[in-house]
C-alpha cells in the first residue's frame, strides 16, 4: 500500500513537470515571435528614413540658378574690315515680328549709373535709350513667341529691369518692365521682352506672352561709322554729343502739342544715347567720351 502511494505521487510529479516545460516552451516561442515582429518593424522604418534622406540630398544638390546667363558672354572681340581688333560688351538682338522694335541692343558696360543699358530702334527708325539693372533670381517660367510664330515655355533666372532715365522721361512707357535673358537651343543668348503689339506699353507685363529676340549678325566686318582719327580729343567728342542734344531740343521746340512733347525723347536722353553710341564704337576713348558728356550735361 505504501509503495503504491509512492508510485502514484511520482507519476503526478512527473506529469506536473512535463506540463511546466510545455508552458515554458510555449512562452519562449511567444516571446521570440514578439522580438521578430519588433525587428521587422524597425527595418521598415529604417528603409523609409533612407528614402527620405536620399530625396532631400537630390534636391539639395540641384543648382539653384541653372538657367542663369553669364554676362561675360556679352564681351567679344571683333575684327573690323581694316584688320584692327576691337573689344565690345554688347549684343544686338533682332526680331522680324510685326509692330515690335526691330533691334534691341543690350550693353553690359554703359556710361549711366547702372552700368548697363537697352537701346531700342522702332520700326519707324526712332531710337530710345533706357538704363537697366540685371540680376539672377529664383527660377521662373515664361512663354515666348519666336519669329515663326511658335510658342514655347522657358525657364529663366536672369532678369533685365528697365529703370528710369535721369530726367525721369519715359517715351516708350516701359520703365518698370522686366525682361529676361536665356540660352536658346542654338547655344546663343535670347532676349524676351514685352509683346508691344498685343501687350501694349503702359499696361501690366504679361510673362505668358513675350517676344523672343535672337542675336543679330555679329558686327565683325563693319568698320566704325566714326573713325577714331576723327575724334582726337575730348572737344571733338563734346561737339558730337552737344550736336545730338541740340538737334533733339530743336525738334522738341518745334512741337506745339504739349502731349506730343511729353512722348518724345528729351534732349538729355539724346545726349546720353549719343555718348553711349560713341563709347560702344570707341571703347578705348571711354574716359574722354564721359568727360565730354559731363560737360554737355553741365551746360559748359
Amino acid at each position: 500500500m505504501k509503495n503504491g502511494a509512492i508510485l502514484l505521487f511520482s507519476v503526478l510529479a512527473l506529469a506536473a513537470c512535463s506540463q511546466s516545460k510545455t508552458t515554458d516552451s510555449s512562452s519562449t516561442i511567444t516571446v521570440h515571435s514578439s522580438e521578430t515582429t519588433t525587428t521587422s518593424t524597425t527595418v521598415v522604418q529604417s528603409s523609409s528614413a533612407q528614402q527620405t534622406s536620399s530625396e532631400y540630398q537630390e534636391k539639395a544638390e540641384e543648382p539653384a540658378l541653372s538657367y542663369a546667363v553669364n554676362l561675360a558672354d556679352f564681351t567679344q572681340e571683333i575684327t573690323l574690315s581694316d584688320g584692327t581688333k576691337q573689344t565690345v560688351n554688347h549684343l544686338d538682338f533682332k526680331s522680324k515680328q510685326k509692330n515690335q522694335p526691330t533691334t534691341i541692343t543690350l550693353d553690359t558696360k554703359d556710361l549711366n549709373n547702372y552700368g548697363k543699358a537697352l537701346y531700342l530702334t522702332t520700326t519707324g527708325g526712332d531710337e530710345f535709350f533706357y538704363p537697366v539693372a540685371i540680376a539672377d533670381e529664383p527660377t521662373k517660367r515664361i512663354t515666348v513667341t519666336n519669329d515663326a510664330g511658335a510658342k514655347r515655355d522657358i525657364k529663366v533666372n536672369t532678369v533685365v529691369r528697365v529703370a528710369a532715365l535721369e530726367d525721369s522721361s519715359d517715351p516708350m512707357e516701359i520703365v518698370g518692365d522686366t525682361y529676361f535673358l536665356f540660352y536658346n537651343d542654338q547655344g546663343t543668348i535670347s532676349l524676351a521682352t514685352r509683346n508691344f503689339s498685343e501687350n501694349t506699353a503702359g499696361t501690366p507685363l504679361d510673362t505668358t506672352n513675350l517676344v523672343e529676340y535672337l542675336p543679330g549678325e555679329a558686327p565683325a566686318e563693319t568698320p566704325s561709322s566714326t573713325p577714331v582719327a576723327d575724334y582726337p580729343d575730348s572737344e571733338t567728342y563734346y561737339d558730337a554729343i552737344r550736336a545730338a542734344w541740340q538737334q533733339q531740343q530743336d525738334y522738341i521746340d518745334s512741337i506745339d502739342d504739349d502731349a506730343v512733347k511729353q512722348s518724345v525723347q528729351t534732349s538729355h536722353s539724346a545726349a546720353i544715347f549719343e555718348a553711349n553710341r560713341l563709347e560702344m564704337e570707341h571703347p578705348e576713348d571711354a574716359d574722354l567720351i564721359n568727360e565730354s558728356f559731363q560737360k554737355v550735361l553741365s551746360g559748359k
